[in-house]
């Protein structure tokens, strides 16, 4: 390679780098945001266990009381309790197939980057 040609290329190579760098930023950042989501996840997927032995007492509970007024306030309370853990739970399961649709991406943006640095 001639010293003009040089001259063409490393401007090329230094924006190029520049460019991983910034991607590798954003990678990061949002690398972040998602590990903040999954602990969020996390927790949520705690309270779906804990729902869940809720649910399993309640049952327990139906079959160890009599028909009773306090039992119907409670079965209210319970429901409305799995209504509001199961409206966060679709939304929990719609974020989680958004940063998995984002991760992907990500992951085929950071191959692209790669093969384009290694070339």
């Amino acid at each position: 390679m001639t010293l003009e040609e040089s001259k063409e290329v490393i401007p090329m190579m230094e924006a190029m780098i520049t460019q991983i760098e910034e991607q590798q930023n954003i990678m990061a950042e949002m690398l972040q945001e998602i590990q903040e989501k999954d602990e969020k996840l996390m927790c949520f997927q705690e309270k779906e266990e804990r729902l869940q032995q809720l649910e399993s007492e309640l049952s327990e509970l139906l079959q160890i009381l009599p028909d009773t007024e306090e039992l119907l306030i409670l079965l209210e309370e319970k429901t409305d309790q799995i209504q509001k853990l199961t409206d966060e739970n679709q939304q929990w399961q719609e974020l989680a197939q958004k940063l998995n649709s984002e991760n992907r991406l990500l992951q085929k943006q950071n191959s692209e980057l790669l093969n384009l640095n290694s070339n």
